[in-house]
């Protein structure tokens, strides 16, 4: 049986789920909490689940290394939690933001001569801020759909920026300090004491984000972005 890469795997799930959401009893009976989306400041909670990946080149003269063949990238599931204030700007539109804490992980594997693998394993413990705007649908009775642009301020407590590095020891590091430009998609689910909003949002890194040395790991690539799928359930009052 052939299988379905994870990225694929994520959308699907969440195609499926958003289906699932749409059509429960509270997006179709009578309209609950009208008034919701007149105030003009809202606060409330995220939790998060993510695939990290990277996105990276290679260098111009990585056929010229003696022993390394291969490099590729291994992605691992993530998690955090986050607050979020929501500012309503005009009826459809919204100005978004969070403080999120998330777990993350992915490493590079590198491939020898002889079947030899070695491993860098690139952990990140994030302290985000994103800044985003959000255009909302028309509300049809308890649910509306949304989109979502931005940026995202991320620093990152676990950089392997400042640690040792040679031949022998797989280390990557990227900086500690990064940016990303975020797009998704939502649905807003109304009930009668809080707003319910499952999100599928990408999150991709700007410019080179690797800290780079002359040892043979580092050596191998010249550019390295951080990316994150994310899918995130959104509860405000």
């Amino acid at each position: 049986m052939k299988k379905i890469p994870a990225r694929n795997g994520v959308i699907r799930y969440f195609l499926i789920l958003m289906i699932a959401l749409a059509s429960v009893p509270g997006s179709s009976a009578q309209v609950v909490n009208p008034l919701y989306d007149l105030q003009k400041v809202h606060f409330g909670f995220s939790i998060i689940g993510s695939s990290a990946k990277l996105k990276y080149t290679s260098s111009a003269d990585f056929m010229d290394f003696d022993t390394m063949q291969t490099v590729r990238t291994l992605s691992f599931p993530g998690f955090g939690v986050g607050g979020i204030v929501n500012f309503r700007l005009l009826e459809y539109w919204d100005f978004r933001t969070m403080v999120n804490i998330q777990f993350v992980e992915r490493h590079l594997d590198f491939g020898f001569k002889g079947g030899n693998q070695e491993l860098a394993e690139i952990r990140s413990t994030y302290m985000e801020i994103p800044m985003q705007l959000k255009y909302k649908s028309k509300r049809y009775k308890n649910a509306r759909m949304y989109l979502i642009g931005g940026a995202t301020y991320r620093h990152d407590f676990a950089s392997d920026i400042e640690t040792d590095r040679s031949n022998t020891k797989p280390i990557v590091a990227l900086y500690p300090n990064t940016f990303s430009y975020d797009l998704g998609v939502g649905l807003d689910l109304y009930y009668e004491y809080f707003k319910f909003s499952p999100e599928f949002r990408v999150s991709n890194g700007l410019n080179n984000q690797m800290a780079p040395d002359e040892f043979i790991y580092s050596g191998s690539i010249t550019r390295m972005s951080p990316k994150l799928i994310q899918f995130i359930l959104h509860f405000e009052g």
